[in-house]
């Protein structure tokens, strides 16, 4: 039988294969909660006021899952101790998604705690590797200071009124995601497993991707079932699909490593504009099928916005992902900044047309740039990961 407490000390990385661990599906399910209620709040205010309202707080809630996702690949070593503390956060991550909708009658109390809460856990899970974490031990120690700071000035936010409030918030955010750059500078080696992060990205994505499938179904159950709504919950599930397929054939982790430290900051923190646009889109379909039920003949800015503002953020995101693997010129950049650019003047000039229309117009967009991708990129991604290495598309350096 295993001791129930056992060291900590830093894992060794890529040495063998290594998956997600149940306890981590299990973390990555929670965060369900946080991206369904986040999603409720746009839908219940889809006004460029709402859209606002929803990025500013995706931030906080994809960073705390960045900061459990980094530590769990460095210190995971599936004691007593570190499942509880990752218990403990999968309560409180359901306690935060409770307080988001609090959030929009300016009710932070609820939020503000658990998030403080979130920090205070991980301090926590650094006070208990540090004996053990030898020459990373600084880096930890860095990494935990920064999340204490930024846990603190987050609960100093209680004692100003909105909408200073917010502003505070903005400044813990940006101190915490700064942390792990200033702790990396304290540690020569590699702070991360380059086959597990990816992974763990990976099914994040899916959960994302998960909430465009659910509004799809849900608001094709309360709506009448006529030919706009049918259109535009078909050509959104095709959305679904598109982004689906170009990230995980075209994404890959040939970028993370110690030796392109910033590259792998751009690798994952590249990611946040992408998880968000997936989830503003889905809203925008979401609002297109219950304007075509409606017999609307055109959707408001804020939900153009949502949904081709969202596929263009996604974009983005493939930009920044595959700017940190290939560079800035690399191949494939030209047709996704054209498509990007499309998807903007879209939203612009869309107004008045049919929601069926404008979802189709989308997903078209989305698909050439995906074909074009997958054609130069493909069979390189994490999708091929699970095929033998004969089988796999030997990367481009």
């Amino acid at each position: 039988m295993r001791d129930l407490i056992r060291p900590a000390p830093m894992r060794e990385f890529d040495v063998g294969e290594r998956t997600a661990t149940w306890l981590e599906l299990f973390f990555d399910l929670c965060f369900v909660a946080a991206i369904a209620a986040l999603a409720d709040g746009l839908h219940a205010d889809p006004t460029l006021q709402g859209l606002w309202h929803f990025v500013a707080l995706f931030v906080p809630v994809w960073w705390v899952w960045m900061q459990f996702t980094w530590f769990a690949t460095a210190w995971d070593n599936d004691d007593l101790l570190h499942r509880l503390g990752m218990l403990v956060a999968m309560l409180l991550v359901i306690v935060l998604a409770a307080g988001i909708p609090r959030v929009y009658e300016q009710h932070d109390d609820l939020f503000v705690m658990a998030y403080v809460a979130l920090q205070a856990v991980l301090v926590l899970m650094f006070v208990r590797v540090l004996p053990h974490a030898g020459a990373a031990r600084r880096f930890a120690l860095n990494y935990m200071v920064g999340d204490a700071i930024g846990g603190l000035i987050m609960l100093s936010s209680l004692l100003v009124e909105p909408p200073l409030r917010y502003w505070v918030w903005a400044i813990a955010v940006l101190v915490l995601m700064a942390a792990p750059a200033f702790a990396v500078r304290a540690y020569q080696g590699q702070p991360f497993d380059s086959r597990h992060i990816p992974e763990r990205y990976g099914l994040f994505t899916i959960i994302v991707l998960g909430e465009s499938v659910v509004v799809v179904a849900a608001r094709l159950g309360d709506v009448a079932l006529d030919g706009g709504a049918i259109a535009s919950a078909l050509l959104g599930f095709g959305i679904a699909a598109a982004i689906w397929w170009t990230y995980f054939e075209t994404v890959s982790s040939t970028s993370l490593s110690r030796e392109r430290i910033g590259a792998s900051f751009l690798w994952g923190y590249g990611h946040l504009l992408g998880f968000a646009g997936i989830a503003a889109a889905a809203i925008g379909v979401e609002l297109a099928i219950e304007a075509g039920a409606a017999g609307d003949h055109g959707l408001s800015l804020a939900t153009r916005l949502m949904l081709c503002g969202g596929v263009a953020s996604f974009l983005v995101s493939l930009v920044a992902v595959h700017t940190a693997e290939i560079g800035w010129w690399g191949a494939g950049m030209l047709q996704r900044w054209a498509a990007i650019v499309a998807l903007l003047a879209l939203a612009t000039l869309g107004r008045g047309w049919p929601p069926a229309l404008l979802v189709g117009t989308v997903f078209g967009v989305l698909v050439a740039t995906a074909a074009l991708d997958v054609s130069q990129h493909g069979g390189k991604g994490l999708a091929a990961d699970h095929l033998p290495d004969d089988e796999q598309v030997p990367s481009t350096p």
